[in-house]
C-alpha cells in the first residue's frame, strides 16, 4: 500500500476530508520520530509496540578499496505485534 492509498483508506475510515486525513498522518509520523529520537518505546494497545533501536558509531572498510569510513549513529524502529494483531492475522 502506497501513501496515497493509506490516506485515502484513513480518510474514508475516519469519515475526513483526505486534506485532514493527512495532516493526521503526518503528525502521528511526527510524534514517532520523536519518540524514536528520544529512545522512547511506543506501544498501541491491541496493535504492537514501536521499539527505537539506537546503533551507535562505527567504523566500515570498503572491501575494493579498503578506505575506512566512521558511520555516524542511527536511530532504527522496529515493529513488535501485539498477540491481538497476531491472532487477527493467523485467522484471515
Amino acid at each position: 500500500m502506497d501513501n496515497r492509498s493509506f490516506i485515502a483508506r484513513l480518510a474514508k475510515a475516519a469519515d475526513i476530508d483526505n486534506k485532514d486525513a493527512s495532516r493526521l498522518s503526518q503528525a502521528l509520523c511526527d510524534i514517532m520520530a520523536q519518540c524514536a529520537a528520544d529512545n522512547d518505546n511506543v506501544a498501541i494497545p491491541g496493535f504492537g509496540t514501536f521499539v527505537a533501536v539506537k546503533n551507535d558509531e562505527r567504523v566500515v572498510t570498503d572491501t575494493e578499496s579498503g578506505k575506512r569510513t566512521l558511520l555516524p549513529p542511527e536511530i532504527k524502529v522496529s515493529f513488535r505485534p501485539g498477540s491481538r494483531l497476531k491472532k487477527s492475522v493467523a485467522q484471515s
